[in-house]
């Protein structure tokens, strides 16, 4: 509920498209401006604001259990349960933070004071997909599996608890000695209530700076590719996109993608946010111009049409688990070595990540391959 009205905000943006066209068109201005202004600074506002709606949802949410004192109980709670995974149960509090952001939750680990529990603990925050990818995904799954996105969101969240395991049993050997195990002994506050003012103000304060990071993540990223993309002849066979996808597609179709989904694999390593401006503007073709007109006649108006007509099931399987746990962003990355203040171990979990993405859109892809 919290997240309807910015993501109706973003509806609204994406439908100024058309009407900005027409009126930058009546204005005479050329078509490479109008092109930059209607896919890719409207259709990334768009973007944005809809996952804008989903992090103000979660962090809300997450600001409300904070302000009541349930915070410190949950830790309390999930010492046992994240005993098992070789932590303290200071740890759950940024696993759950990072379902809103994971560069928030590698920030949270400032609380663990032992330091190798403290590195283990943001390499498994790191297979918690955040606000940005639950932003996507949702949407993502629903355009190609319809009904049977609930399913795809489950399955997500199994592979995310086996992920977790798995990363605790390959780094906790390193990381943390049994000796380091100890119980957690802490003050539990007395509930109260929240004090709305300052929890809104957070909240606020947190949208905004997602929104100025994102900003600039999305628009920078739709900008890079929608240049790569664009020819003279109005032929993507004529666009540098196209030259490096075909170059590498040999390889990433081992893994379920082609070269036009690798690249969004590629862009949500810098930005979730980033993964669905290259969708858009590779499978719209509509920066493929000639001089002073576009050449896309056939260009569906509706991306998810695009999408399902040009991803087969399969694939687009292999795509979504990619994403999902694949690096963050590119700012987690830096929070995670201003927390770690280690070069190794952050560059030894950005390559972790990379690799395990692309085994699981193997494995998932020869699961599309068999249910599709």
């Amino acid at each position: 509920m919290p997240a309807i009205p910015l993501m109706c905000i973003g509806s609204a943006i994406d439908m100024l498209s058309k009407p900005v066209a027409q009126l930058l068109t009546a204005l005479n201005c050329h078509a490479l401006v109008t092109a930059l202004v209607c896919d890719v600074i409207i259709n990334s506002l768009s973007f944005i604001f809809k996952m804008l709606g989903f992090v103000f949802g979660v962090t809300l949410v997450f600001g409300l259990l904070e302000e009541v004192g349930l915070m410190a109980r949950i830790s309390y709670v999930f010492d046992n349960t994240m005993s098992k995974l070789g932590l303290q149960g200071k740890s759950v509090m940024p696993f759950l933070v990072s379902f809103g952001c994971t560069m928030g939750g590698a920030a949270g680990t400032r609380v663990i004071d032992n330091w190798g529990q403290k590195v283990l603990t943001i390499a498994l925050a790191w297979a918690v997909p955040c606000g940005a990818a639950w932003s996507i995904i949702p949407m993502l799954s629903t355009v190609w599996f319809g009904a049977g996105a609930p399913l795809i969101i489950i399955a997500i969240l199994f592979t995310m608890v086996i992920h977790m395991w798995i990363t605790s049993k390959i780094f906790g050997r390193k990381l943390v000695k049994k000796e380091d195990r100890m119980g957690m002994i802490m003050e539990l506050p007395p509930y109260h209530k929240p004090h709305w003012k300052s929890l809104f103000r957070y909240v606020l304060g947190r949208t905004k700076d997602t929104f100025v990071r994102v900003l600039k993540v999305v628009i920078l990223v739709a900008f890079v590719f929608w240049i790569l993309t664009f020819t003279t002849t109005g032929s993507m066979d004529n666009s540098i996109l196209f030259k490096i996808g075909q170059f590498i597609e040999p390889v990433t179709k081992i893994c379920g993608l082609g070269w036009k989904t690798f690249m969004a694999f590629l862009a949500s390593s810098i930005g979730k946010e980033g993964a669905i401006g290259v969708l858009s503007t590779i499978f719209t073709d509509r920066s493929m111009l000639t001089i002073g007109s576009t050449v896309a006649p056939n260009v569906v108006a509706n991306i998810n049409e695009l999408l399902v007509a040009n991803v087969a099931k399969p694939e687009a399987l292999a795509l979504i688990f990619a994403m999902t746990f694949n690096m963050p962003c590119i700012v987690a990355l830096a929070a995670t070595y201003q927390e770690t203040h280690s070069v190794k171990w952050t560059t030894l979990i950005a390559l972790y990540y990379t690799v395990g993405a692309l085994i699981l859109a193997f494995l998932a892809f020869h699961v599309g391959l068999l249910i599709w």
